[in-house]
């Protein structure tokens, strides 16, 4: 990312924070229960977030000794937007917002799980295109200029030996903006995340998978590319410990729970319920995704993402620095 698409980044942070802490910032407080409130940001009906929800109904949570109250917002830059307001203690994060803000000093810490790159570059199997190679000269549909979505349809067509400025990249918003410009011609292809494609067969689109990151036509970006990792702040974690290990803990036995084969039955009416879909659905999406969360990434992993995210920063993101790589650390 070049130094002005970061300042801009943070530009959209700082403009989601003076609405955000308008609410004024949440103090840790004890329940009747003797649990530990703790205020998460979360991003609802969104299968990234799904280990929050398995930990809130599995008990882990409270096995932590805490009580999850979440604050939804509809973007990443909400969300890192109201943990640097102090609206939040802990929320999910995006690289392609969390990253820019960690460069300007925001003093955010990555804390576990980390979620793989969900995306997958789509045509409809009617549209003439049966390969990437098909895409030069056309119209690709991405969530907004310059997003996740967006770099990975780039480094696709990088993969494959094309310039990725050989296609017109076009912002067409999550799924349910997404599915008209697809359905109508607006644009040839698009970029998007399991749930979405998903939803968009429900939908009764036939869809055709020119690339996919969670397999291995998924290229460099499917090797080392991250959707998500949790978030908090330095000064949180170092002033309640013990919350954080808390969470941290919880999140990646959820993480192990989902993980399990033996939880597919729950899990997939628990998805069912998280993003409202038929069980039919919910079960391509976790056949799917039910393997992308990691209890731990090493540095190289992350200065990938970093320089992915970044690009021109010369400093980058000391992985010492910027990951509690032993938050909630399994025993």
């Amino acid at each position: 990312m070049s130094r002005s698409r970061i300042a801009i980044a943070v530009a959209g942070v700082g403009a989601a924070m003076v609405a955000l802490t308008a609410c004024g910032g949440t103090e840790s407080n004890v329940t009747e229960d003797g649990l530990t409130t703790v205020t998460v940001g979360n991003m609802n009906s969104n299968s990234l977030t799904f280990p929050l929800l398995v930990a809130q109904e599995e008990g882990f949570f409270a096995d932590a000794g805490l009580h999850v109250e979440t604050v939804d917002a509809v973007s990443g830059p909400e969300l890192t937007a109201a943990l640097i307001g102090g609206t939040t203690q802990i929320a999910v994060g995006t690289p392609e917002n969390v990253m820019p803000a960690m460069a300007q000093g925001q003093g955010l810490v990555a804390i576990p799980p980390f979620g793989q790159l969900d995306m997958s570059l789509i045509t409809l199997q009617d549209s003439g295109i049966n390969e990437v190679a098909d895409l030069v000269g056309k119209q690709v549909g991405v969530v907004q200029r310059g997003s996740f979505s967006e770099k990975f349809a780039r480094s696709i067509m990088v993969d494959h030996g094309l310039d990725p400025d050989s296609v017109t990249y076009i912002a067409v918003g999550a799924g349910a903006t997404m599915e008209p410009a697809l359905r109508n011609g607006k644009v040839d292809a698009s970029v998007g995340a399991t749930s979405t494609v998903a939803l968009l067969d429900q939908h009764g689109l036939a869809i055709r998978n020119l690339a996919n990151s969670l397999d291995e036509t998924g290229g460099e970006a499917g090797e080392f590319g991250m959707q998500t990792m949790w978030t908090t702040t330095v000064d949180y974690r170092e002033q309640n410990p013990e919350i954080a290990e808390g969470f941290c803990s919880a999140m990646n036995r959820a993480s192990d729970w989902i993980a399990d084969d033996a939880n597919r039955g729950a899990g997939v009416q628990l998805m069912s319920t998280l993003l409202a879909v038929p069980q039919e659905t919910a079960e391509t999406i976790w056949d799917r995704t039910h393997l992308s969360w990691k209890y731990r990434i090493d540095d190289e992993k992350w200065n990938r993402v970093a320089d992915w995210v970044l690009e021109d920063n010369e400093t980058g993101l000391p992985y010492a620095d910027y990951v509690s790589a032993d938050c909630g650390e399994k025993q």
